[in-house]
């Protein structure tokens, strides 16, 4: 009986289960940010938690709450925003890199023009070297800073050269600034140096403009996405995100995920407001990929900048050839000059080309598909891929290997649907704020006024309609660039195809003749490796001011070259002046001496 007795006693004890413990959850709550201190030896009743309140026993204390939910709040953000950053960073790469590879294009032809022209015409180039160095220097104050314009620059190249080698063809005569006036306001007519600069002109002005505009596009998409990640989330998002993330920790069940029905609403309602720009992103993106294809094709800028040696001589060649009858012509329109004294002048002096470039100089033929056009294939592929980023954000937040926004998400039966472990029944909210209104996870408040939002869809809208412009050959304007000087005008546009020239005693050839003379400037040639120094990133990066330089004995240069862009609104706004000064000035004169006929008595 006894042993019976005994036997009875240890069954029963050997079935008591042990009392209840927290110890399995440690592990789940301290990678969440749960010290091991706040974690209760045994679980509590769990009906007094703000967040997960539970009917049964629970390892989640107040404090444990707290910590589990500042765990996803920050697991939310983090995410969030490094998607965003991410996403920026790939376009201020794009940028860097086209930006950078346009820089050396630049440099590079401008040194390849130097010493092709130095080693086929030697010191007839020399002699006049910095008119040629003045038009690449335009080209690039262009792409860095935006202001001149490239159809100006080369139109007014062009009339430089004209005039320069006009005297020099026609030195046996004496010519005033009035008649040099004449000839330059003809050029147009008479065409000396062919087609090539008004194809130039054209060429240059679309391709420097439409790379300039994809880079500065880019770099403001860059800033567009950084500006989103400033947009804080609602108190009831956050809120959302916290149970979402805690509550199946605090019942036990950490391991089970959030259904997908759930984090997408949630997502849906925290990122409402980013949606907003969705369709204006996308059609930013179009564009972007429009303008890189017209880049490969008819705007490449490759072909444009690298052969402009080939065509710069071609044009020379052209006026040399062709220069008796453009001669007769101006003779016929500005009248016969009166013939001067001949003075004795080297015969290297002289700005008189002999012969063409040869085909040993010229530049080899390019590979079938260059630098240049594979990395803009490259970056099409990219720009396709964050093409409607904001709209497929929600769904990336909530399971990285759903790309597209799925209508009907079908979740499986063991994941959290915001109560228990189960199935989520209620369906998926439409994309956008009004949608957001049935949103059964987070409440949300309808607000247009949002002045962030409303920046980043100005720019956007403003950016799209740029680079259409751009697309298309067309002049274009930054709404977010002043004028540097009084004679900066819109990208790319110009008045007139030959810039106008201005001259008088003081002007252009007011100190000598030209070719004559020494100089104490030299002519600055970028080197061979030179590339942009940035120190950090800008949206709108500067002229650089330090370039690796050689140096060559030259002439002193004519006041003028390219720069007579430079002088043209001074000598406008100088004229305008005096015609309003002049009238006034005998008017008030002739008044005076009316009133007071005392004076001549």
């Amino acid at each position: 009986m006894l042993s019976l007795l005994l036997l009875a006693s240890a069954v029963t004890t050997s079935s008591i289960p042990p009392p209840p413990s927290c110890q399995h959850m440690q592990y789940a709550y301290t990678v969440r940010g749960v010290p091991e201190a706040d974690i209760p030896p045994r679980p509590i009743s769990g009906s007094n938690l703000y967040m997960c309140p539970s009917v049964g026993p629970s390892c989640c204390t107040h404090n444990v709450e707290a910590k589990l939910g500042a765990w996803s709040e920050k697991q939310y953000r983090d995410a969030a925003f490094n998607k965003t950053t991410k996403m920026a960073a790939e376009l201020d790469l794009r940028a860097t890199q086209v930006d950078d590879y346009i820089y050396v294009l630049l440099n590079k032809a401008q040194r390849e023009f130097h010493e092709m022209f130095t080693r086929t015409y030697g010191v007839m180039y020399q002699k006049n070297a910095e008119v040629f160095q003045e038009y690449f220097q335009d080209l690039k104050i262009y792409y860095d800073k935006g202001t001149l314009n490239p159809a100006d620059s080369t139109s007014s190249f062009f009339n430089t050269l004209y005039q320069k080698m006009f005297k020099v063809l026609n030195a046996q005569y004496t010519f005033d600034g009035l008649y040099l006036s004449c000839v330059s306001e003809n050029m147009d007519q008479l065409r000396p140096f062919g087609d090539v600069p008004r194809k130039l002109a054209s060429a240059v002005k679309r391709s420097l403009v439409a790379a300039r505009a994809l880079v500065k596009a880019l770099r403001t998409g860059h800033e567009i996405a950084n500006q989103m990640t400033k947009i804080s989330p609602s108190k009831e998002c956050l809120t959302a995100v916290q149970k979402m993330s805690s509550c199946p920790a605090c019942q036990g069940l950490p391991e089970v995920k959030p259904c997908n029905g759930l984090c997408i609403n949630i997502m849906k309602g925290c990122l409402a407001h980013h949606y907003e720009i969705d369709e204006l992103w996308n059609k930013y993106i179009e564009s972007l990929m429009s303008l890189s294809e017209r880049l490969v094709g008819p705007f490449n800028v490759e072909m444009t900048i690298e052969p402009i040696s080939i065509k710069i001589s071609d044009a020379i060649m052209n006026f040399q050839e062709s220069g008796f009858q453009v001669t007769q012509k101006v003779f016929e329109l500005c009248g016969t000059p009166r013939l001067g004294r001949r003075e004795a002048r080297p015969q290297t002096s002289q700005f008189v080309f002999e012969k063409r470039l040869e085909k040993s100089h010229r530049p080899p033929a390019r590979p079938q598909k260059s630098e240049f056009e594979r990395m803009l294939i490259e970056l099409k592929k990219k720009l396709k891929g964050v093409e409607g980023f904001w709209s497929l954000m929600p769904y990336q937040m909530c399971d990285s290997q759903m790309e597209k926004p799925y209508r009907n998400v079908r979740d499986k039966v063991n994941c959290w649907n915001g109560k228990e472990s189960g199935s989520y029944a209620n369906k998926v909210v439409e994309d956008g704020l009004a949608s957001q209104m049935d949103n059964p996870e987070v409440p949300f408040k309808m607000d247009f006024s949002h002045t962030l939002i409303n920046e980043q869809k100005f720019k956007l809208t403003n950016l799209a309609n740029v680079l259409k412009s751009a697309y298309r050959g067309q002049d274009i304007e930054w709404w977010d660039e002043e004028d540097d000087t009084e004679t900066q005008k819109d990208e790319g546009s110009g008045s007139d195809y030959y810039g106008e020239y201005t001259d008088d005693e003081d002007g252009f050839y007011g100190s000598g003749d030209i070719g004559s003379g020494e100089s104490d400037e030299e002519i600055i040639v970028p080197a061979w490796t030179e590339s942009k120094k940035n120190d950090k990133w800008n949206p709108w990066p500067k002229f650089p001011t330090t370039t690796t330089t050689t140096s060559i004995t030259t002439p002193k240069p004519v006041t003028g070259g390219t720069s007579s862009i430079h002088l043209k609104s001074k000598w406008t706004l100088y004229k305008a002046v005096i015609t309003y000064l002049i009238p006034v000035v005998t008017c008030y004169f002739g008044g005076f001496l009316t009133d007071m006929p005392w004076i001549f008595q």
